[in-house]
């Protein structure tokens, strides 16, 4: 077995091979980090026994399944339910004080199982938190800098569209950029489903959800996934939305069919063309920025801006952020990466 340290990156067939992987892809290697591209580079060399780039440019040449092998393994789909549930509790939050509900007159439930969720790296224990505790309020759930969002509330077109009359009516439209798999989007379609259940006032929605990769789309719109996806799970969420069956090694979970209606998925490279022309009020676009050439995401995130209304919401990955690069778009929740696009 090669190890990884003794691959060398050929700097006369590295290009060559990101050429003819983008004829035959059409993927655009130019907008992710050059690290990132050489660690699955070196990942699917390992896997067929080149230690040179020059090697292996000439056997994928020959293999063209090895072609669609290095696109899985290179497309970053990993994802889970609830990633970082907090987030999604201020997204929620957003929803409930523009319908000027309090949190205490709806049920809902987005606290994880605490016996999901790893604690390699917790000093100590998850806490078990029941249903009165599950209850508390918000503000006092997440802190300071995220109570501190709740102040832009007014200001967001989220807020306007459910109270103004010449807006009533209106669509509420959420983008999910890249949706992998479909976790993300079917997390955002849970907790509106519920408040909708429960809040006969609640706005229309859609949710849009795009990714490059096809497979991962495909996966997306059947809806079936693996344990590993449900770590932030809330045993609530779970029995309201999740059909569980037994398989030999373990379970796996499949989502109830009503929610797909709210969801349009759709494959496309936005670097290259949109498929739609919307305009959106909320944009989840978390933990894509992490991968791209610093130099060139300014490209990518003026398509992300220009597709966000005035007053409307983004929301990065926990990691990143867009520091000075847009004067649109003002940070208004440090801790989950909620930025607000002013007018």
């Amino acid at each position: 077995m090669i190890k990884i340290e003794n691959i060398h990156i050929d700097e006369d067939y590295h290009p060559l091979l990101l050429k003819f992987l983008n004829q035959e892809t059409n993927l655009n290697f130019k907008y992710y980090r050059r690290k990132f591209i050489e660690r699955r580079l070196k990942a699917r060399m390992i896997r067929v026994n080149c230690s040179t780039v020059h090697s292996y440019y000439y056997y994928i040449k020959d293999n063209k399944k090895e072609i669609e092998n290095f696109l899985d393994g290179f497309n970053i789909n990993y994802s889970c339910f609830f990633r970082n549930w907090e987030v999604f509790q201020q997204f929620e939050n957003f929803f409930l004080k523009s319908l000027k509900f309090q949190r205490e007159e709806i049920f809902t439930r987005l606290t994880p199982d605490p016996n999901r969720i790893k604690q390699k790296s917790r000093k100590k224990p998850i806490k078990k938190i029941g249903k009165s505790e599950d209850r508390i309020s918000f503000d006092r759930l997440m802190g300071f800098k995220s109570k501190i969002a709740l102040s832009f509330l007014e200001e967001t077109v989220l807020y306007k569209k459910i109270n103004n009359n010449s807006n009533r009516g209106d669509s509420i439209n959420i983008w999910s950029c890249p949706c992998a798999s479909g976790e993300e989007p079917y997390s955002i379609t849970m907790i509106l489903d519920n408040l909708k259940k429960q809040i006969p006032s609640f706005p229309r929605f859609k949710i849009y959800a795009s990714d490059i990769d096809r497979d991962a789309i495909n996966k997306a719109r059947i809806g079936i996934y693996n344990e590993n996806a449900m770590k932030e799970v809330s045993k609530y969420n779970e029995k309201s939305y999740f059909n569980k069956v037994s398989i030999p090694s373990g379970f796996k979970y499949s989502i109830n069919e009503n929610l797909k209606e709210y969801i349009e998925f759709i494959e496309e490279d936005v670097t290259k063309e949109l498929r739609t022309n919307l305009k959106y009020d909320i944009i989840f676009c978390r933990y894509l920025l992490i991968y791209i050439n610093q130099e060139l995401r300014n490209k990518f995130l003026s398509i992300i801006e220009n597709c966000l209304n005035p007053g409307g919401l983004l929301i990065l990955g926990k990691t990143e952020t867009i520091f000075n690069s847009f004067k649109s778009l003002k940070l208004i929740d440090p801790s989950n990466r909620f930025y607000l696009k002013i007018e």
